[in-house]
């Protein structure tokens, strides 16, 4: 499993924002989220942890911490998101709006994760 240990990461941002990201992923697609992803090469933008349920998608060039999903398991064994955020840290992060943001979460963790 990655950690925060494993990638130069800057503190959380003091502006944040609840997101409104509502998914369910089966639990094995969550465990892969879980387990987090590391930048193989210069071009793979994103550095991926979890920690304390929360999992964390950090931009892998600048370190800078953009979203965050809570995840908690459902008595069926599926995994849903149960809170998320997106920085509003102007220095940090450019937001388009939540719609535009919610879709760039989905296309992350659909192109890192195969989800």
């Amino acid at each position: 499993m990655i950690t925060k240990e494993d990638w130069k990461t800057q503190p959380f941002p003091n502006d944040i924002e609840k997101l409104g990201y509502q998914n369910s992923f089966l639990g094995s697609d969550a465990e892969k989220l879980i387990a987090g992803h590391m930048p193989q090469v210069m071009e793979d933008k994103w550095f991926v942890y979890s920690e304390d349920g929360w999992v964390y998608f950090v931009r892998s060039w600048t370190g800078f911490h953009i979203f965050a999903i809570q995840l908690a398991e459902t008595s069926g064994g599926n995994v849903n998101v149960t809170a998320s955020w997106v920085s509003t840290d102007l220095n940090q992060y450019q937001s388009r709006g939540k719609e535009n943001d919610i879709k760039s979460l989905n296309a992350i963790i659909n192109a890192l994760f195969d989800i």
